[in-house]
Protein backbone atom coordinates (compact mmCIF):
# COMPACT_ATOMS: atom_id res chain seq x y z
CA UNK A 1 0.00 0.00 0.00
CA UNK A 2 1.49 3.54 -0.65
CA UNK A 3 1.25 6.68 0.99
CA UNK A 4 -1.24 8.27 -1.15
CA UNK A 5 -3.67 5.10 -0.43
CA UNK A 6 -2.98 4.67 2.96
CA UNK A 7 -4.11 8.49 3.95
CA UNK A 8 -7.22 8.09 1.97
CA UNK A 9 -8.11 4.85 3.98
CA UNK A 10 -7.76 6.34 6.52
CA UNK A 11 -10.01 9.85 5.70
CA UNK A 12 -12.51 7.31 4.36
CA UNK A 13 -12.96 5.66 8.16
CA UNK A 14 -12.79 8.64 9.85
CA UNK A 15 -15.87 10.15 7.69
CA UNK A 16 -17.45 6.76 8.45
CA UNK A 17 -16.70 7.17 12.34
CA UNK A 18 -19.74 9.76 12.11
CA UNK A 19 -22.45 7.05 10.38
CA UNK A 20 -21.83 4.86 13.08
CA UNK A 21 -25.02 5.01 15.43
CA UNK A 22 -24.75 5.34 19.35
CA UNK A 23 -27.48 3.16 20.12
CA UNK A 24 -26.15 -0.49 19.61
CA UNK A 25 -28.01 -3.10 17.76
CA UNK A 26 -28.29 -6.70 18.02
CA UNK A 27 -27.70 -8.38 21.43
CA UNK A 28 -25.63 -11.61 23.10
CA UNK A 29 -28.03 -14.63 22.49
CA UNK A 30 -26.66 -14.73 18.86
CA UNK A 31 -29.72 -16.37 17.50
CA UNK A 32 -28.19 -14.87 13.90
CA UNK A 33 -24.83 -15.78 13.25
CA UNK A 34 -24.92 -11.92 11.85
CA UNK A 35 -25.30 -8.49 13.56
CA UNK A 36 -25.33 -5.73 11.91
CA UNK A 37 -22.38 -3.53 10.75
CA UNK A 38 -22.84 -0.68 12.71
CA UNK A 39 -22.94 -2.46 16.35
CA UNK A 40 -19.90 -4.76 15.11
CA UNK A 41 -18.35 -1.23 14.56
CA UNK A 42 -19.35 0.08 17.49
CA UNK A 43 -18.26 -2.71 19.36
CA UNK A 44 -14.72 -2.88 17.59
CA UNK A 45 -14.04 1.16 18.59
CA UNK A 46 -15.09 0.25 22.66
CA UNK A 47 -12.75 -2.32 22.17
CA UNK A 48 -9.97 0.04 20.99
CA UNK A 49 -11.28 2.77 23.73
CA UNK A 50 -10.19 0.11 26.61
CA UNK A 51 -7.34 -1.42 24.47
CA UNK A 52 -5.77 2.40 24.69
CA UNK A 53 -7.06 3.00 28.12
CA UNK A 54 -5.71 0.06 30.16
CA UNK A 55 -3.27 -1.96 28.22
CA UNK A 56 0.25 -1.06 29.34
CA UNK A 57 1.92 -0.23 26.12
CA UNK A 58 -1.17 -0.74 23.16
CA UNK A 59 1.08 0.74 20.84
CA UNK A 60 4.80 -0.08 20.81
CA UNK A 61 4.16 -3.28 18.88
CA UNK A 62 2.58 -1.68 15.83
CA UNK A 63 5.62 1.18 15.75
CA UNK A 64 3.89 3.64 17.43
CA UNK A 65 0.38 5.33 17.96
CA UNK A 66 0.27 6.77 14.46
CA UNK A 67 0.45 2.98 12.61
CA UNK A 68 -2.17 1.70 16.02
CA UNK A 69 -4.27 4.14 14.42
CA UNK A 70 -4.15 3.38 11.21
CA UNK A 71 -4.55 -0.51 11.36
CA UNK A 72 -7.89 0.46 13.58
CA UNK A 73 -9.24 2.27 10.96
CA UNK A 74 -8.25 -0.51 8.17
CA UNK A 75 -9.85 -3.25 10.64
CA UNK A 76 -12.76 -0.56 11.26
CA UNK A 77 -13.10 -0.01 7.36
CA UNK A 78 -13.54 -4.04 6.69
CA UNK A 79 -15.96 -3.81 9.75
CA UNK A 80 -18.47 -1.35 7.33
CA UNK A 81 -17.79 -2.37 4.19
CA UNK A 82 -17.91 -6.64 4.67
CA UNK A 83 -21.08 -8.18 5.99
CA UNK A 84 -19.32 -10.17 8.76
CA UNK A 85 -20.32 -13.50 11.09
CA UNK A 86 -20.16 -12.96 14.62
CA UNK A 87 -16.85 -15.17 14.32
CA UNK A 88 -15.71 -13.35 12.04
CA UNK A 89 -16.13 -10.44 14.04
CA UNK A 90 -13.93 -12.45 16.33
CA UNK A 91 -11.53 -13.50 13.91
CA UNK A 92 -10.82 -9.96 12.58
CA UNK A 93 -10.37 -8.01 16.02
CA UNK A 94 -7.85 -11.19 17.66
CA UNK A 95 -6.22 -10.57 14.54
CA UNK A 96 -5.94 -7.06 15.07
CA UNK A 97 -4.44 -7.58 18.33
CA UNK A 98 -1.65 -10.12 16.81
CA UNK A 99 1.18 -7.78 16.81
CA UNK A 100 0.77 -7.04 21.17
CA UNK A 101 1.77 -11.27 20.80
CA UNK A 102 -0.27 -10.96 24.35
CA UNK A 103 -2.82 -13.67 25.38
CA UNK A 104 -4.63 -11.69 28.32
CA UNK A 105 -5.98 -9.63 25.86
CA UNK A 106 -8.76 -11.02 23.41
CA UNK A 107 -12.43 -11.57 22.90
CA UNK A 108 -14.09 -14.48 23.63
CA UNK A 109 -15.63 -16.89 20.29
CA UNK A 110 -19.44 -17.14 20.91
CA UNK A 111 -21.41 -20.16 21.69
CA UNK A 112 -23.15 -19.99 18.03
CA UNK A 113 -24.56 -22.39 15.17
CA UNK A 114 -21.69 -21.26 13.13
CA UNK A 115 -19.11 -24.14 14.04
CA UNK A 116 -21.47 -26.88 12.59
CA UNK A 117 -20.36 -24.69 9.32
CA UNK A 118 -16.86 -25.89 9.69
CA UNK A 119 -15.98 -28.80 7.88
CA UNK A 120 -13.23 -30.50 10.17
CA UNK A 121 -10.25 -33.12 9.51
CA UNK A 122 -11.39 -36.86 10.46
CA UNK A 123 -9.72 -37.37 12.56
CA UNK A 124 -5.93 -36.71 13.97
CA UNK A 125 -4.66 -35.06 17.15
CA UNK A 126 -1.20 -33.89 17.92
CA UNK A 127 1.04 -33.08 21.34
CA UNK A 128 3.72 -30.34 21.01
CA UNK A 129 7.03 -31.57 21.43
CA UNK A 130 10.14 -29.56 21.44
CA UNK A 131 10.76 -31.35 18.04
CA UNK A 132 7.50 -30.88 16.37
CA UNK A 133 4.23 -31.93 16.65
CA UNK A 134 3.62 -35.78 17.42
CA UNK A 135 0.52 -37.56 16.74
CA UNK A 136 -1.18 -38.11 19.96
CA UNK A 137 -4.49 -39.52 18.57
CA UNK A 138 -5.39 -40.71 15.21
CA UNK A 139 -8.84 -42.31 13.39
CA UNK A 140 -8.55 -45.91 15.13
CA UNK A 141 -7.75 -47.99 11.33
CA UNK A 142 -4.51 -45.74 11.32
CA UNK A 143 -3.69 -46.25 15.29
CA UNK A 144 0.12 -47.50 14.03
CA UNK A 145 0.63 -44.12 13.35
CA UNK A 146 0.55 -43.23 16.64
CA UNK A 147 3.52 -41.41 18.31
CA UNK A 148 4.45 -40.19 14.08
CA UNK A 149 5.86 -35.99 13.80
CA UNK A 150 4.42 -34.11 11.71
CA UNK A 151 6.38 -33.05 8.85
CA UNK A 152 3.55 -31.26 6.26
CA UNK A 153 0.49 -31.23 5.19
CA UNK A 154 -0.43 -31.15 1.89
CA UNK A 155 3.28 -30.69 1.18
CA UNK A 156 3.61 -27.62 3.27
CA UNK A 157 6.44 -28.04 5.86
CA UNK A 158 5.63 -27.68 9.19
CA UNK A 159 7.92 -25.08 10.31
CA UNK A 160 6.09 -22.79 7.67
CA UNK A 161 2.75 -23.80 9.13
CA UNK A 162 3.76 -22.57 12.09
CA UNK A 163 4.87 -19.49 10.99
CA UNK A 164 2.36 -18.95 8.96
CA UNK A 165 0.11 -19.49 12.21
CA UNK A 166 1.36 -16.68 14.35
CA UNK A 167 -0.58 -14.51 11.34
CA UNK A 168 -3.83 -16.18 12.06
CA UNK A 169 -3.94 -16.38 15.86
CA UNK A 170 -2.64 -14.50 18.96
CA UNK A 171 0.56 -16.42 20.17
CA UNK A 172 3.88 -15.45 22.40
CA UNK A 173 6.25 -17.57 21.26
CA UNK A 174 7.08 -20.92 18.92
CA UNK A 175 5.44 -23.21 21.33
CA UNK A 176 2.22 -21.29 21.42
CA UNK A 177 2.40 -21.18 17.48
CA UNK A 178 2.61 -25.08 17.75
CA UNK A 179 -0.16 -25.66 19.92
CA UNK A 180 -2.47 -23.27 17.82
CA UNK A 181 -1.77 -25.78 15.03
CA UNK A 182 -2.50 -28.54 17.29
CA UNK A 183 -5.40 -26.95 18.20
CA UNK A 184 -7.01 -25.10 15.17
CA UNK A 185 -5.27 -26.80 12.43
CA UNK A 186 -8.07 -29.45 11.76
CA UNK A 187 -10.64 -27.11 10.11
CA UNK A 188 -10.82 -26.61 6.73
CA UNK A 189 -10.88 -22.63 7.18
CA UNK A 190 -7.62 -22.59 9.38
CA UNK A 191 -5.85 -24.95 6.63
CA UNK A 192 -7.10 -22.55 3.43
CA UNK A 193 -5.67 -19.51 5.71
CA UNK A 194 -2.30 -21.08 5.83
CA UNK A 195 -2.67 -21.85 2.33
CA UNK A 196 -3.03 -25.79 2.76
CA UNK A 197 -5.67 -25.21 -0.39
CA UNK A 198 -8.77 -27.77 1.01
CA UNK A 199 -11.37 -25.43 -0.22
CA UNK A 200 -13.69 -27.38 -2.33
CA UNK A 201 -11.60 -30.57 -1.78
CA UNK A 202 -12.54 -33.57 0.58
CA UNK A 203 -9.15 -34.87 1.30
CA UNK A 204 -6.30 -33.72 3.92
CA UNK A 205 -2.70 -35.44 3.20
CA UNK A 206 -0.16 -35.52 6.18
CA UNK A 207 3.27 -36.46 5.58
CA UNK A 208 4.48 -37.88 8.68
CA UNK A 209 7.85 -39.28 10.33
CA UNK A 210 6.92 -42.58 12.18
CA UNK A 211 8.71 -43.70 14.97
CA UNK A 212 10.57 -46.20 13.00
CA UNK A 213 11.78 -43.86 11.16
CA UNK A 214 9.81 -44.24 7.74
CA UNK A 215 7.62 -41.01 5.82
CA UNK A 216 4.73 -42.25 5.09
CA UNK A 217 1.63 -39.83 3.30
CA UNK A 218 -1.71 -40.80 5.12
CA UNK A 219 -4.86 -39.20 3.29
CA UNK A 220 -7.75 -37.97 5.65
CA UNK A 221 -11.37 -36.94 4.62
CA UNK A 222 -12.84 -33.17 5.90
CA UNK A 223 -16.53 -33.63 6.88
CA UNK A 224 -18.99 -32.20 8.65
CA UNK A 225 -18.97 -31.24 12.34
CA UNK A 226 -22.16 -33.90 12.89
CA UNK A 227 -19.87 -36.72 11.29
CA UNK A 228 -16.45 -36.27 13.55
CA UNK A 229 -17.01 -38.99 15.62
CA UNK A 230 -18.00 -41.12 13.36
CA UNK A 231 -14.56 -42.84 13.81
CA UNK A 232 -13.51 -44.11 17.18
CA UNK A 233 -10.35 -42.68 17.54
CA UNK A 234 -7.17 -43.84 18.74
CA UNK A 235 -5.38 -42.14 21.52
CA UNK A 236 -1.92 -42.61 23.61
CA UNK A 237 -2.33 -44.83 26.68
CA UNK A 238 -0.52 -44.35 30.12
CA UNK A 239 0.72 -47.12 31.90
CA UNK A 240 0.59 -45.26 35.47
CA UNK A 241 -2.58 -44.98 37.73
CA UNK A 242 -1.83 -41.24 38.12
CA UNK A 243 -3.99 -38.73 40.37
CA UNK A 244 -6.10 -37.03 37.93
CA UNK A 245 -7.77 -33.98 40.07
CA UNK A 246 -7.02 -30.67 40.91
CA UNK A 247 -4.60 -30.62 44.37
CA UNK A 248 -4.72 -34.53 44.31
CA UNK A 249 -1.21 -36.42 45.14
CA UNK A 250 -0.05 -39.65 45.89
CA UNK A 251 3.47 -41.60 45.63
CA UNK A 252 3.88 -43.12 43.01
CA UNK A 253 6.67 -45.67 43.42
CA UNK A 254 6.87 -48.40 45.25
CA UNK A 255 9.36 -47.61 47.74
CA UNK A 256 7.25 -44.13 48.63
CA UNK A 257 9.97 -41.90 47.77
CA UNK A 258 9.01 -39.66 44.82
CA UNK A 259 5.49 -37.60 45.37
CA UNK A 260 3.10 -36.98 42.55
CA UNK A 261 0.98 -33.28 42.88
CA UNK A 262 -1.16 -32.96 40.02
CA UNK A 263 -1.80 -29.09 39.44
CA UNK A 264 -4.51 -28.65 36.68
CA UNK A 265 -5.20 -25.20 37.97
CA UNK A 266 -4.13 -22.47 40.14
CA UNK A 267 -7.75 -21.72 41.65
CA UNK A 268 -8.59 -23.02 45.00
CA UNK A 269 -10.47 -22.43 47.93
CA UNK A 270 -8.64 -18.97 48.96
CA UNK A 271 -9.06 -17.07 45.49
CA UNK A 272 -12.80 -18.13 45.76
CA UNK A 273 -13.09 -16.57 49.35
CA UNK A 274 -11.02 -13.51 48.12
CA UNK A 275 -13.27 -12.48 45.23
CA UNK A 276 -16.60 -13.61 47.29
CA UNK A 277 -15.34 -11.50 50.16
CA UNK A 278 -14.08 -8.57 48.03
CA UNK A 279 -17.47 -8.18 45.89
CA UNK A 280 -15.85 -9.32 42.46
CA UNK A 281 -18.06 -9.48 39.74
CA UNK A 282 -19.48 -13.22 39.12
CA UNK A 283 -18.06 -14.47 42.41
CA UNK A 284 -20.68 -16.07 43.00
CA UNK A 285 -20.72 -17.48 38.93
CA UNK A 286 -16.77 -18.12 39.14
CA UNK A 287 -17.76 -20.60 42.46
CA UNK A 288 -20.47 -22.09 40.76
CA UNK A 289 -18.53 -22.75 37.95
CA UNK A 290 -15.93 -25.01 39.61
CA UNK A 291 -18.93 -27.36 41.14
CA UNK A 292 -20.24 -27.93 37.49
CA UNK A 293 -16.50 -28.15 36.64
CA UNK A 294 -15.84 -31.34 38.67
CA UNK A 295 -19.37 -32.81 38.73
CA UNK A 296 -20.30 -31.97 42.10
CA UNK A 297 -23.71 -30.18 43.47
CA UNK A 298 -22.51 -26.77 45.13
CA UNK A 299 -23.90 -26.29 48.75
CA UNK A 300 -26.95 -23.80 48.79
CA UNK A 301 -24.73 -21.99 51.91
CA UNK A 302 -22.39 -19.83 50.04
CA UNK A 303 -20.23 -20.44 53.24
CA UNK A 304 -20.39 -23.82 53.22
CA UNK A 305 -19.95 -23.68 49.13
CA UNK A 306 -16.70 -21.97 49.68
CA UNK A 307 -15.44 -24.25 52.65
CA UNK A 308 -15.85 -27.21 50.95
CA UNK A 309 -13.55 -26.49 47.98
CA UNK A 310 -9.97 -27.51 48.52
CA UNK A 311 -7.39 -25.17 49.60
CA UNK A 312 -3.80 -25.06 48.06
CA UNK A 313 -2.21 -24.27 51.05
CA UNK A 314 -3.89 -27.22 53.24
CA UNK A 315 -3.46 -29.30 50.38
CA UNK A 316 0.06 -28.56 49.82
CA UNK A 317 0.67 -28.93 54.36
CA UNK A 318 -0.49 -32.11 54.01
CA UNK A 319 1.45 -33.13 50.95
CA UNK A 320 4.46 -31.98 52.33
CA UNK A 321 3.55 -33.56 55.65
CA UNK A 322 3.26 -37.15 54.21
CA UNK A 323 6.42 -36.95 52.44
CA UNK A 324 8.70 -35.53 55.84
CA UNK A 325 7.32 -38.35 57.68
CA UNK A 326 8.52 -40.98 54.90
CA UNK A 327 11.44 -39.00 54.10
CA UNK A 328 10.47 -38.80 50.71
CA UNK A 329 12.88 -37.08 47.92
CA UNK A 330 11.12 -36.36 45.23
CA UNK A 331 8.40 -34.35 44.21
CA UNK A 332 6.79 -33.89 41.16
CA UNK A 333 4.34 -30.86 40.28
CA UNK A 334 2.69 -31.54 37.06
CA UNK A 335 1.51 -28.14 35.06
CA UNK A 336 0.46 -29.84 32.26
CA UNK A 337 -2.37 -28.04 30.42
CA UNK A 338 -3.02 -26.05 33.48
CA UNK A 339 -4.12 -22.44 32.47
CA UNK A 340 -3.31 -20.71 35.40
CA UNK A 341 -5.45 -18.64 37.99
CA UNK A 342 -3.97 -16.82 41.06
CA UNK A 343 -0.54 -16.22 41.63
CA UNK A 344 -0.67 -15.74 45.12
CA UNK A 345 -2.23 -18.36 46.52
CA UNK A 346 0.75 -20.76 45.52
CA UNK A 347 3.04 -18.67 47.93
CA UNK A 348 2.49 -20.33 50.57
CA UNK A 349 3.62 -23.26 49.30
CA UNK A 350 7.40 -21.68 48.45
CA UNK A 351 7.32 -20.48 51.71
CA UNK A 352 6.63 -24.13 53.34
CA UNK A 353 9.43 -25.50 51.39
CA UNK A 354 11.96 -22.71 51.74
CA UNK A 355 11.31 -20.71 54.50
CA UNK A 356 13.14 -17.70 54.39
CA UNK A 357 15.06 -18.62 51.94
CA UNK A 358 12.63 -17.58 49.19
CA UNK A 359 12.34 -14.16 50.16
CA UNK A 360 16.44 -14.20 50.18
CA UNK A 361 16.28 -15.43 46.81
CA UNK A 362 16.84 -12.21 44.09
CA UNK A 363 14.46 -12.86 41.12
CA UNK A 364 15.19 -10.13 39.19
CA UNK A 365 11.39 -9.74 38.61
CA UNK A 366 9.35 -6.33 37.64
CA UNK A 367 5.98 -6.10 36.82
CA UNK A 368 4.32 -2.89 35.29
CA UNK A 369 0.74 -2.37 36.01
CA UNK A 370 -1.54 0.42 34.43
CA UNK A 371 -3.63 2.34 36.75
CA UNK A 372 -7.10 2.50 34.89
CA UNK A 373 -10.95 2.57 35.06
CA UNK A 374 -11.25 -1.08 33.65
CA UNK A 375 -8.89 -2.22 36.65
CA UNK A 376 -10.42 -0.20 39.64
CA UNK A 377 -13.84 -2.20 37.79
CA UNK A 378 -12.38 -5.58 38.13
CA UNK A 379 -10.41 -4.87 41.55
CA UNK A 380 -14.20 -3.05 42.99
CA UNK A 381 -12.51 -0.25 44.19
CA UNK A 382 -12.45 3.73 43.32
CA UNK A 383 -8.50 4.99 42.77
CA UNK A 384 -9.44 6.84 46.75
CA UNK A 385 -9.72 3.61 47.92
CA UNK A 386 -6.72 1.91 46.37
CA UNK A 387 -4.46 4.50 47.05
CA UNK A 388 -5.36 4.51 50.93
CA UNK A 389 -4.86 0.56 50.62
CA UNK A 390 -1.54 1.10 49.03
CA UNK A 391 -0.95 3.75 51.23
CA UNK A 392 0.04 5.87 47.55
CA UNK A 393 -1.24 9.20 45.38
CA UNK A 394 -2.06 7.64 42.31
CA UNK A 395 -4.34 8.59 39.69
CA UNK A 396 -6.21 6.96 36.25
CA UNK A 397 -3.07 6.93 33.75
CA UNK A 398 -0.10 6.19 36.35
CA UNK A 399 2.24 3.11 36.06
CA UNK A 400 2.68 1.25 39.59
CA UNK A 401 6.37 -0.51 39.65
CA UNK A 402 6.38 -3.55 41.32
CA UNK A 403 9.65 -6.12 41.94
CA UNK A 404 9.75 -9.18 43.95
CA UNK A 405 13.05 -8.85 45.42
CA UNK A 406 13.26 -8.33 49.35
CA UNK A 407 17.22 -7.28 48.92
CA UNK A 408 18.62 -5.14 51.87
CA UNK A 409 14.99 -5.21 53.84
CA UNK A 410 14.59 -6.86 57.23
CA UNK A 411 13.55 -10.77 55.78
CA UNK A 412 11.44 -11.17 59.56
CA UNK A 413 8.93 -7.78 58.89
CA UNK A 414 8.87 -8.96 55.13
CA UNK A 415 7.76 -12.36 56.29
CA UNK A 416 5.46 -11.28 58.72
CA UNK A 417 3.74 -8.88 56.52
CA UNK A 418 3.41 -11.53 53.76
CA UNK A 419 1.79 -13.68 55.91
CA UNK A 420 -0.62 -11.41 57.18
CA UNK A 421 -1.52 -10.23 53.54
CA UNK A 422 -1.37 -13.73 52.14
CA UNK A 423 -4.25 -16.04 50.42
CA UNK A 424 -3.78 -18.85 52.68
CA UNK A 425 -6.19 -20.89 55.11
CA UNK A 426 -3.36 -22.01 56.96
CA UNK A 427 -1.45 -18.82 58.61
CA UNK A 428 -0.85 -20.16 62.25
CA UNK A 429 0.90 -22.67 60.34
CA UNK A 430 2.90 -20.09 58.67
CA UNK A 431 3.55 -17.98 61.33
CA UNK A 432 4.85 -21.10 63.47
CA UNK A 433 7.48 -22.29 60.47
CA UNK A 434 9.17 -18.55 61.82
CA UNK A 435 11.26 -18.66 58.87
CA UNK A 436 12.10 -22.59 58.49
CA UNK A 437 11.33 -24.89 56.48
CA UNK A 438 7.99 -27.30 56.47
CA UNK A 439 9.81 -30.14 54.48
CA UNK A 440 12.07 -29.18 51.43
CA UNK A 441 12.29 -32.42 48.94
CA UNK A 442 15.87 -33.16 47.65
CA UNK A 443 14.72 -32.57 44.26
CA UNK A 444 11.32 -30.98 42.39
CA UNK A 445 10.44 -31.64 39.07
CA UNK A 446 8.26 -29.58 37.51
CA UNK A 447 6.59 -30.66 33.74
CA UNK A 448 5.51 -27.90 32.09
CA UNK A 449 4.06 -28.31 28.34
CA UNK A 450 2.44 -24.74 25.86
CA UNK A 451 -0.49 -25.37 27.88
CA UNK A 452 1.13 -24.34 31.11
CA UNK A 453 -0.09 -20.23 31.50
CA UNK A 454 -0.49 -17.33 33.22
CA UNK A 455 0.17 -18.49 37.16
CA UNK A 456 1.04 -21.80 36.36
CA UNK A 457 3.97 -20.32 34.41
CA UNK A 458 4.69 -18.18 37.12
CA UNK A 459 4.98 -20.83 39.88
CA UNK A 460 6.82 -22.76 37.17
CA UNK A 461 9.48 -20.16 36.73
CA UNK A 462 9.22 -19.52 40.76
CA UNK A 463 9.80 -23.20 41.60
CA UNK A 464 12.78 -23.24 39.06
CA UNK A 465 14.60 -20.28 40.11
CA UNK A 466 14.33 -21.85 43.81
CA UNK A 467 16.05 -24.76 42.13
CA UNK A 468 13.50 -27.22 40.28
CA UNK A 469 14.19 -29.03 37.12
CA UNK A 470 11.92 -28.36 34.29
CA UNK A 471 10.68 -31.28 32.11
CA UNK A 472 8.72 -31.20 29.52
CA UNK A 473 8.05 -28.73 26.66
CA UNK A 474 8.71 -24.06 27.13
CA UNK A 475 5.47 -22.84 28.22
CA UNK A 476 2.89 -21.31 24.98
CA UNK A 477 3.33 -17.92 27.57
CA UNK A 478 6.88 -15.77 27.00
CA UNK A 479 8.27 -14.45 30.25
CA UNK A 480 8.50 -10.86 28.94
CA UNK A 481 4.48 -10.40 28.46
CA UNK A 482 1.68 -8.64 29.15
CA UNK A 483 -0.14 -10.04 32.08
CA UNK A 484 -3.82 -10.11 34.21
CA UNK A 485 -6.96 -10.85 32.41
CA UNK A 486 -9.07 -7.51 33.05
CA UNK A 487 -12.84 -8.92 31.83
CA UNK A 488 -15.56 -6.70 30.21
CA UNK A 489 -18.31 -7.08 27.94
CA UNK A 490 -18.41 -5.48 24.14
CA UNK A 491 -21.88 -3.45 24.86
CA UNK A 492 -23.98 -4.58 21.44
CA UNK A 493 -22.54 -8.42 21.11
CA UNK A 494 -22.38 -8.98 24.40
CA UNK A 495 -19.05 -10.93 23.73
CA UNK A 496 -17.08 -11.06 26.47
CA UNK A 497 -13.72 -9.90 26.43
CA UNK A 498 -10.04 -8.30 28.04
CA UNK A 499 -7.18 -6.44 28.26
CA UNK A 500 -4.35 -7.19 30.20
CA UNK A 501 -3.01 -4.52 32.73
CA UNK A 502 0.62 -5.46 33.48
CA UNK A 503 3.68 -5.28 31.38
CA UNK A 504 5.92 -8.25 32.89
CA UNK A 505 9.61 -8.67 32.47
CA UNK A 506 11.15 -11.83 33.61
CA UNK A 507 14.77 -11.72 31.97
CA UNK A 508 16.94 -8.94 30.33
CA UNK A 509 15.16 -7.77 27.14
CA UNK A 510 18.03 -8.90 24.70
CA UNK A 511 17.97 -12.58 26.03
CA UNK A 512 17.08 -15.64 24.35
CA UNK A 513 14.93 -16.58 27.41
CA UNK A 514 12.51 -13.46 27.19
CA UNK A 515 10.57 -15.29 24.97
CA UNK A 516 10.65 -18.65 25.72
CA UNK A 517 11.50 -20.87 29.15
CA UNK A 518 13.43 -23.76 27.73
CA UNK A 519 12.96 -26.67 29.95
CA UNK A 520 15.80 -28.14 31.67
CA UNK A 521 14.82 -31.84 30.67
CA UNK A 522 13.64 -31.46 26.62
CA UNK A 523 10.94 -34.11 26.43
CA UNK A 524 11.37 -35.21 22.32
CA UNK A 525 9.40 -37.89 20.09
CA UNK A 526 12.41 -40.14 20.66
CA UNK A 527 11.43 -40.14 24.50
CA UNK A 528 7.95 -41.39 23.52
CA UNK A 529 8.93 -44.02 21.25
CA UNK A 530 11.52 -45.32 24.32
CA UNK A 531 9.06 -45.35 26.56
CA UNK A 532 7.02 -47.62 24.27
CA UNK A 533 4.56 -44.02 23.50
CA UNK A 534 2.93 -43.74 27.09
CA UNK A 535 1.05 -40.89 27.66
CA UNK A 536 3.01 -39.84 30.53
CA UNK A 537 6.20 -40.34 29.13
CA UNK A 538 7.59 -36.98 31.24
CA UNK A 539 6.85 -38.91 34.69
CA UNK A 540 8.28 -42.15 33.79
CA UNK A 541 11.31 -39.69 32.25
CA UNK A 542 11.63 -38.05 35.68
CA UNK A 543 11.06 -42.18 37.57
CA UNK A 544 14.27 -42.93 35.83
CA UNK A 545 15.71 -40.37 36.93
CA UNK A 546 15.08 -40.32 40.22
CA UNK A 547 16.70 -44.03 39.52
CA UNK A 548 19.76 -43.03 38.90
CA UNK A 549 19.06 -44.27 35.08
Amino acid sequence: MNRHSSLSNSLFVRILYAAIPLLCIGNSSFASSAIPKDSLAKDFLFFCDKLESSHPDPYSAFGGKPYFSLARDMALERILSDSLSVNGFCDLLNEFIIPLKDMHTFVNYPNSNEVNEIRYVQRISFNVLNDGLMVAGIAEPYSQYLGSRLLAINDVPADSLYKRMEKIKPSENRADNMQNLSLWGNQDRILDRLGVNVNGNDRVYYQLLTPQADTISLELPIVEREHIADVEMARLKSSLNLPKGNLQYDFIDDKGNVMYLRLSSVMARENYRYCYDQGWDNARGDIEYHYKSVGKDMPENIEEAINAIPSFSEEFYGMLTEMKDKGAEYLIIDLRGNGGGWTPITLPSLMMMFGDDYFSKRFEVKNIRLISDLYLHKTNQTIEELNRSWGTSMKLGDYLFMDNDYQGDNIASIRKMMIQNAMTETPEILQSLDGKQLYQPKQIFVITDPGTFSAAFHYAFYLHKMGATLVGVPSGQAPNTFMEVTPFTLPCSGLSASISNTLQQFFPKDSPLAKELIPDVRIMSQDYARYNLDADTPVLKILDICRGE
